[in-house]
């Protein structure tokens, strides 16, 4: 999509681990920039999807207490960061491995924060 992001935990990572051209001026207008994206999109989804589908939007729910939830999400999120870090600047060279290796850390995660929140890794930013 153009260098499109659409993951903020991403552009923070690789602007903390040096690499990208981002400045912090830009961080500190992309951040703001991708919330509002995320709100408008599932705002804009809300509105167009047809009533007889809408019993099917209800999304994730937690498992588990809030702070549990908030811990899984911490520790989640870092562990996800630093495998695809680590893929991305000290893996193999090949494109097809390193997408292989990011494609099942990414469901191995998935499925590790299934038990707080069902088929999803932000239990944060779930509201029922």
């Amino acid at each position: 999509m153009g260098g499109a992001s659409f993951n903020p935990t991403g552009n923070a990572s690789f602007y903390a681990a040096g690499l990208g051209s981002d400045t912090l001026f830009s961080m500190a207008i992309r951040f703001p920039a991708q919330a509002l994206g995320a709100v408008g999109g599932a705002m804009a989804i809300k509105e167009v999807m047809p009533p007889k589908y809408s019993h099917m939007i209800g999304g994730p729910a937690l498992k588990v207490d809030l702070h549990t939830g908030a811990i899984a999400e911490g520790v989640l999120t870092f562990v996800i960061t630093f495998l695809v870090l680590f893929i991305l600047l000290r893996g193999p060279r090949s494109e097809f491995m390193k997408t292989l290796l990011m494609a099942i850390s990414t469901v191995a995660m998935i499925l590790i924060g299934s038990t707080y929140t069902g088929p999803s890794m932000n239990p944060i930013l779930v509201s029922d």
